[in-house]
């Protein structure tokens, strides 16, 4: 990590003369119900100025920290991004002389050198754009919407395009956060339904979008979702268990469905029980990554949880799963029991109308919450109508990205009143006709954990 201070003093900067927003709109039927706009917003900013670099950071906690401190001694300072890394910056000055007057005011105030002195050619934190934004407008009673996941598995990675145009999808977005690394890269991080089939448990109470079909339409619910997941016994008083098909702690129960792998791919250590038909066919203790059959389950037990659990367990018992979604914030609550997909992101941009600004909620990094980054949401208009947007970003000339507050208001802008935001930066990606037509940021499409899918509804 490179230096970082703590402002004391306010700091008084000029800012950038905004550029007046232009809006440009193309609009193409892709089927019947479903509709594709590309809006151009901004303008590209022609006049160079100079900022000053407070400090550099390879982690959002980091850079929160620092944020948090600055904004507490009313300290006007940004967080821009480039890739995973974050700078905090003073907002635009419009010649080199100011900004050396400023950073020496700030060495007298109790900053650390080396305060760098930067040239941009235009100031990201609060230039009008550009944005290239692409809007997928979805009428329920013509589009059926469901999620998939790489691989159709609870694990694994594949390309928003790949898995359009194996699943046969008319149209795509990328989905939800996920595990990028490691054996268990593409584990999602958040709620996952498929198919009425739980894949991932909620996190940290983040925002969700469930989909169900009703009355020949589909339909949809936004909101906030806790978890809790029971094993019943035959021998007493039932247990908790606090995830699915995920990486276990030494002091968690975690449940293991088919969907995830052929085994559990867990280390050795603690101890798995293999249930099928609601019973108890075989306990395992120490070995590890047990093999998960196709019609039953596997519960991994953590080995600080052995010697509370183990003794009531025997082979042969009776063995049941109770799994229940607790909505933390959603209306009307009984959905969330309909609904047959359900993706996760966060935070919850709008909800019933109302504009939704606490990152802390959903344990948002707030540097996260303000940087401008290419952007995924998934938005409801009261009719019903669904809307699906990619903003690209990380280009100054052609798409700045989009900060949360500034993603809220453009789903406001569609006339929203209810939204989520989704995985985004390098996840970023919409495809139609097996095509992508927004601009990943990493230069082409990453390999993502899932998706919604969009297919022409069937009569």
């Amino acid at each position: 990590m490179k230096p970082r201070v703590l402002l004391t003093f306010v700091v008084l900067a000029l800012f950038f003369a905004g550029v007046v927003p232009a809006s440009e709109r193309t609009s193409e039927s892709i089927a019947p119900g479903l509709t594709h706009h590309v809006l151009s917003k901004g303008e590209v900013a022609t006049s160079k100025g100079y900022r000053i670099v407070i400090g550099e950071f390879d982690n959002q906690a980091d850079a929160d920290r620092v944020l948090e401190g600055l904004q507490e001694n009313m300290v006007t300072v940004f967080p821009v991004s480039s890739g995973g890394d974050y700078s905090i910056v003073t907002p635009g000055l419009p010649n080199r002389a100011e900004a050396e007057a400023l950073r020496q005011r700030l060495i007298e105030l109790g900053f650390s050198p080396p305060l760098e002195i930067e040239e941009i050619s235009h100031d990201l934190t609060h230039t009008d754009g550009p944005w290239k934004i692409h809007v997928l407008e979805a009428d329920p009673k013509k589009v059926d919407v469901r999620v998939a996941h790489a691989h159709d598995a609870a694990i694994g990675l594949e390309t928003t395009v790949d898995l359009a145009v194996r699943r046969g999808a008319l149209a795509a977005i990328n989905g939800g956060y996920y595990y990028m690394e490691g054996e268990l890269a593409g584990d999602s991080r958040g709620a996952v339904e498929i198919d009425d089939r739980l894949l991932s448990e909620p996190d940290r109470g983040r925002a969700s979008v469930g989909l169900f079909a009703r009355d020949g339409a589909t339909r949809s619910v936004f909101g906030r979702l806790g978890f809790q997941g029971w094993i019943h016994l035959a021998t007493g008083e039932p247990f908790r268990f606090r995830g699915i098909n995920r990486k276990r702690d030494p002091s968690e129960i975690v449940l293991f469905t088919p969907d995830f792998h052929p085994t559990t791919l867990t280390p050795p250590g603690g101890a798995e029980v293999v249930i099928t038909n609601s019973r108890i066919v075989a306990i395992g203790e120490g070995s590890g990554s047990t093999p998960i059959p196709p019609d039953g389950i596997v519960l991994s037990i953590g080995a600080e949880r052995l010697e509370e659990v183990l003794p009531r367990l025997r082979v042969g018992d009776t063995a049941s799963i109770q799994i229940r979604l607790i909505p933390l914030l959603a209306d009307p609550e009984r959905d969330w029991g309909r609904t047959e997909h359900i993706v996760s992101g966060g935070p919850l941009l709008l909800w019933r109308g109302n504009r939704i600004e606490d990152p802390q909620v959903e344990s948002i990094s707030r540097v996260f919450f303000l940087a401008r980054h290419p952007r995924t949401a998934v938005g409801v208009r009261e009719d019903g109508t669904l809307l699906f947007v990619t903003v690209d970003g990380r280009r100054p000339e052609e798409s700045v990205g989009m900060s949360l507050p500034e993603l809220t208001d453009l789903m406001i802008e569609l006339g929203a009143v209810s939204a989520i935001n989704l995985d985004g930066g390098g996840s970023t990606t919409m495809v139609i006709d097996g095509k992508v037509v927004n601009r990943p940021s990493g230069g082409s499409p990453r390999r993502n954990a899932d998706a919604i899918l969009l297919y022409p509804r069937k009569p």
